[in-house]
C-alpha cells in the first residue's frame, strides 16, 4: 500500500489492519483546551437560522470530501492532493463545529434550552458521522488494494456484494443535512483483531517471522465484513439522530418566527 493519508494516520499500535485519523476531540476534556469561540449574536430565530446555514456548509464539505475520495481511489487525484483535501476538510469541519457551539451557548444565555439541546445532539452526531465516514473510506481503500490472502483465493464475491450494498446505503444518507451521537470507536478501528503467533506469544504478529503469524495479522473475511456492517450501522444511526434533532429544531424555528 502507498503512504498513509490523513485519514489513515496510525495510532501507534503495532498491527492494526485499519486505522483512522486521530481525532483531537476524542481526548478527555480535561486534557485539552477548547479554541476560542467566534462571536455570534442575534435573536433566537436568527441564531437557529445560522445553525441551519452551518449544516448546509457541512453538506457541501461532505460532498466534496466524498468526490475527492472517489477520484483518489480511481487514480485521478494523487495522494498529495488527497491529503490536502483531508486537511482542508478537517479545518473547515472544525470551524463549523466551533460556530455551532457558539450558537448553542448563546441560545443558553438567552434561556432557550430546547433549541440549544437540539444543536448539542446534532453536534455529537456530527462527530460520529465524520469518524465513521473516514473509517468507511479506509475500509474501502483496504479492500480495493486486494492484498489479503482470502482475496487472492477467489472468495471475495461476498465482500464485493457487501461493498456494493454499502454504496447503496450510503446514497441514502448522502443528502442528510448532517448527523448525531458521540465518539463511538468500533472494535475494528481499535485494533481488536491483532493476533499472536502461538510459537512466539510475547511477540506481535508483525514482528514475528512465522508465516502463520504473518497471515494471522490480517483480518479474516468475516472480520472485514463485520467491520463494514458495524461502521455502516453506526453512521446510519448517527444520521437518523441528527435528522431527528433537526426536525425538532425546525419546529423551534417556526415558533420563534411567530414570536418575531
Amino acid at each position: 500500500p502507498g503512504p498513509m493519508t490523513a485519514l489513515e494516520t496510525s495510532s501507534g499500535d503495532d498491527d492494526e489492519w485499519v486505522t483512522v485519523q486521530a481525532d483531537p476531540n476524542e481526548q478527555p476534556q480535561a486534557s485539552r483546551e477548547r479554541p476560542a469561540l467566534p462571536a455570534v449574536a442575534g435573536t433566537p430565530f436568527q441564531l437557529i437560522r445560522q445553525f441551519f446555514e452551518i449544516q448546509e456548509k457541512r453538506a457541501v464539505l461532505y460532498s466534496r470530501f466524498k468526490d475527492g475520495f472517489a477520484k483518489h481511489v480511481d487514480g485521478v487525484m494523487d495522494g498529495g492532493k488527497y491529503h490536502e483535501l483531508c486537511v482542508e476538510t478537517t479545518i473547515a469541519m472544525s470551524r463549523c463545529s466551533l460556530n455551532a457551539i457558539a450558537i448553542e451557548e448563546e441560545l443558553l444565555k438567552q434561556g432557550k434550552e430546547t433549541p440549544a439541546a437540539c444543536i448539542r445532539v446534532a453536534q455529537i452526531g456530527e462527530k460520529t458521522k465524520l469518524h465513521m465516514t473516514c473509517t468507511l473510506q479506509v475500509l474501502k481503500k483496504r479492500n480495493l488494494e486486494n492484498r489479503w490472502s482470502w482475496q487472492q483465493e477467489g472468495t471475495d464475491s461476498v465482500t464485493s456484494d457487501a461493498m456494493a450494498l454499502l454504496e447503496i446505503r450510503e446514497a441514502g444518507f448522502a443528502n442528510a443535512a448532517a448527523p448525531a451521537p458521540s465518539v463511538a470507536k468500533p472494535s475494528f478501528a481499535n485494533g481488536n483483531f491483532r493476533k499472536k503467533c502461538e510459537e512466539h506469544p510475547n511477540q506481535s504478529a508483525e514482528m514475528c517471522s512465522c508465516q502463520e503469524a504473518a497471515l494471522a495479522s490480517e483480518p479474516t473475511q468475516a472480520d472485514f465484513e463485520g467491520a463494514v456492517r458495524e461502521a455502516t450501522q453506526t453512521l446510519e444511526d448517527a444520521v437518523i439522530g441528527i435528522n431527528d434533532a433537526l426536525e425538532e429544531l425546525r419546529y423551534e424555528l417556526e415558533d420563534e418566527e411567530d414570536g418575531e
